[in-house]
């Protein structure tokens, strides 16, 4: 992605402020209307549905797409049906794509019993807005079309292919990206917040706002003319290849000593680093390998971190010259090399089961504003230095 690019459009964003608003402002409506009115233990949840989403508009009604009148008609008809549906897709505590994916399966079935062939429009598109109407501090409106040309226009290196839940993950970290540089620029965020009334969903946390300026981009400006410096991003580069067993470990005793810090913002901003850093490593592994003279490998390079989700043990799957697969973990600090950083349990394991083909990215001294950074890349088993756990994680059963 390119970061010049998108401090460009965030300007003619504010320049379009006015004209764009008229026509968007109807989506905080909506969310604030919903959150009042929505009720998922409602007995006539038919009802509930139909009013609670009556501000959502062309969101889930347009031309010839349905969404709403579907799960309504399905509600109507098999309401308990639909009720456990809802609860499983709006339970953070499991996997957004199987939780999607799953609401989409079963409201198939129960579409066909009720109405046969007809479409039941429970696309990703309308099921992120659910999720968006239910959690909006936490998910960003989609629309596949409006993704695919807003990553071309950006250059955000992954190409987009309909019907697959692979985008989700993608278009969630590229919004997380975007919001950042939305974030920091004070004058947008103080016209965002003079427009919003009491009938608006307040979003502090940007997410409305910031798809709003990603379709504002792909609808209303992406006909503007953009000059900016496309010189690769991750030209300014230090970078070795060491071993696991090179490094030594500092001497780390329990101070037991007590501290307050601010674990919430902390991790937001980690995943904002760490989200960042996984896109320069995609980026310098595919210029790297179409330097080499091997694009064909290049194309190959999966994200799976975003294509699948965490746990794999490994963020990015690219390749060696010779064809044989590198599974890279992408480690990232604005600090210095030295900056305390933490290894899964799958990350270590995969490492140990595929010594030869793991690499550990530490990119380090890193600018999101220029993306430059430092690199180091550790090879191999990671057990010479994971030596000092922090945390265990319990599974308790019952006596009975």
């Amino acid at each position: 992605m390119n970061p010049e690019i998108i401090k460009v459009y965030i300007s003619e964003y504010k320049r379009e402020f006015s004209r764009i608003n008229r026509d968007e402002i109807y989506k905080w409506k909506a969310i604030k209307h919903f959150q009042e009115h929505f009720d998922l233990e409602a007995p006539d949840l038919a009802s509930n549905i139909e009013f609670s989403m009556d501000e959502a508009k062309n969101l889930l009604a347009s031309g010839q797409y349905w969404p709403k009148r579907m799960l309504r008609k399905n509600a109507e008809l098999a309401p308990d049906r639909v009720r456990e549906m809802l609860r499983i897709l709006f339970d953070e505590d499991f996997d957004l794509g199987e939780r999607i994916e799953s609401f989409r399966a079963d409201f198939k079935i129960l579409n066909q019993e009720n109405f046969g062939d007809d479409n039941d429009y429970q696309d990703h598109r309308a099921l992120l807005v659910y999720l968006v109407l239910m959690y909006p501090e936490r998910y960003f409106l989609y629309k596949f079309g409006m993704f695919k040309e807003f990553a071309r226009l950006v250059e955000y290196p992954y190409q987009p292919k309909i019907g697959k839940v692979d985008n989700l993950g993608h278009y969630l970290s590229l919004c997380d990206l975007v919001k950042e540089y939305i974030e920091k620029d004070q004058e947008l965020l103080s016209m965002h917040a003079r427009r919003l009334d009491d009938s608006c969903y307040r979003d502090i946390e940007y997410h409305v706002l910031t798809q709003d300026f990603i379709y504002a981009v792909v609808r209303h400006l992406k006909e503007q003319s953009i000059e900016v410096d496309r010189e690769p991003q991750f030209s300014a580069i230090n970078f070795s290849i060491n071993d696991s067993e090179d490094f030594n470990l500092k001497n780390t005793d329990p101070s037991f000593k007590g501290s307050t810090v601010n674990y919430i913002q902390n991790d937001i901003e980690n995943k904002r680093t760490g989200d960042a850093g996984e896109l320069w490593v995609l980026n310098y592994e595919k210029a790297y390998l179409i330097n080499q003279g091997k694009p064909n490998l290049a194309k190959k390079i999966r994200h799976v971190s975003k294509d699948v989700g965490d746990g794999l043990g490994y963020d990015i799957l690219s390749y060696s010259l010779d064809g044989s697969e590198k599974y890279i973990e992408v480690k990232t600090t604005k600090a210095s090399f030295y900056k305390t950083f933490y290894v899964t349990n799958n990350e270590l394991e995969w490492s140990k089961r595929n010594p030869d083909q793991y690499y550990l990215y530490r990119l380090y001294e890193f600018k999101d504003s220029s993306s430059q950074a430092k690199l180091q890349m550790i090879k191999g088993d990671l057990s010479s230095i994971c030596q000092i756990p922090v945390s265990f994680k319990v599974d308790l059963e019952s006596q009975s």
